[in-house]
């Protein structure tokens, strides 16, 4: 009885943990990254000005794309995203990914840095640049990145954005 008891309590332990897994990760478009331990302890290598500018865009994860957004309020497209960032930061950047590509100093993929805007060159009609910016730690980079979808942090490594992966450029 004891034993049924107990077998009894750990399965309705594991039911109540995988009911609260499902429902933190929701359903829809919407994806939210919560930053492991892991990746707050590798940001200790970086400055403090790179880990403020990562902290203000993973702030703004989960808001809508909106095409030619650069506030949390209407949302954000990619380019908008990036420059909203850095204004808060005192970086004055071109407001458009096709301009912002020639700020600061190219910086090879090897030597990237957390707060170095990342730049794609995506599929797609007329000036078909994407940016997003770095932060560092495993690979991770937080953008913008199309209409339906919401601001979100996600890995260069992905087969992706490795195939479209153009360049990268330090603006701090």
């Amino acid at each position: 009885m004891i034993k049924l008891r107990n077998s009894l309590r750990k399965i309705v332990l594991l039911i109540a943990v995988l009911g609260g897994a499902v429902f933190l990760v929701g359903c829809g478009k919407k994806t939210i990254s919560i930053p492991s331990s892991g990746r707050i302890e590798k940001l200790a290598i970086y400055s403090a000005t790179e880990r403020s500018v990562v902290n203000v865009v993973r702030s703004q994860i989960g808001k809508p794309y909106k095409w030619g957004g650069d506030s949390p309020s209407k949302g954000f497209d990619c380019s908008g995203l990036v420059w909203w960032v850095y204004k808060r930061h005192g970086i004055m950047l071109p407001r458009v990914s096709w301009k912002q590509i020639n700020a600061g100093k190219p910086v090879s993929l090897s030597k990237i840095r957390a707060g170095d805007i990342v730049f794609f060159r995506v599929p797609g009609g007329g000036k078909s640049l994407h940016a997003g910016i770095y932060t560092g730690g495993e690979n991770l980079f937080v953008h913008s990145p199309k209409s339906g979808h919401y601001v979100r942090e996600e890995s260069m490594g992905k087969a992706y954005w490795r195939k479209y992966f153009i360049g990268a450029r330090r603006v701090l």
